[in-house]
């Protein structure tokens, strides 16, 4: 259950809670279970904050801060994370289907058993990022480099992969 003190602040805007932590850095919120959907949460800073189980269905994170932040189990479909820097970030058993994560910063993040269904993944920095068991049924992946990251028993079905140097649509249909 979210801490109430923390929900309150985040609620009186994202300048508010900003300042809230640049006041107050060492403590780590809690946001767990926080009711969150279509949040307008561009530019806020949520690094190491407690996310488990929240539910963004469909919030704005773009360039948000997610660094060290935990979403296990969180509901994320059709979230905007264009942008966000989630290094470190755990997202496992997360729902991300149809999340937009073009250019997110995932270096060392945690995406085992998540679902990302129909995402969008354009240019994303995915160095030591795990997808072990992760599901990437109808995801777009254009210009994305899975080399160093852990997709054992990921499942693929039907991602669309792009040549980095095409047009970043996607196909129609999606």
């Amino acid at each position: 259950m979210a801490n109430p003190e923390h929900l309150a602040i985040l609620q009186r805007g994202v300048e508010e809670w900003n300042q809230w932590r640049q006041d107050h850095h060492d403590i780590w919120p809690d946001l767990q279970a926080a009711q969150l959907q279509n949040a307008q949460l561009r530019i806020i800073d949520l690094s190491r904050t407690d996310l488990r189980e929240a539910d963004l269905t469909g919030a704005h994170l773009e360039g948000a801060v997610l660094n060290h932040a935990d979403l296990q189990g969180a509901v994320l479909t059709k979230a905007d994370f264009n942008s966000a820097d989630c290094q470190h970030t755990i997202f496992r058993g997360a729902i991300l289907s149809e999340a937009d994560l073009r250019y997110a910063i995932l270096t060392d993040a945690d995406l085992t058993d998540t679902d990302l269904y129909g995402i969008q993944l354009t240019g994303a920095e995915l160095t030591r990022t795990s997808f072990t068991n992760a599901n990437f049924t109808n995801a777009y992946l254009h210009n994305v480099d899975l080399t160093h990251a852990d997709t054992k028993g990921a499942l693929l079905h039907n991602a669309y992969f792009t040549d980095p140097n095409a047009h970043p649509s996607p196909p129609s249909g999606q």
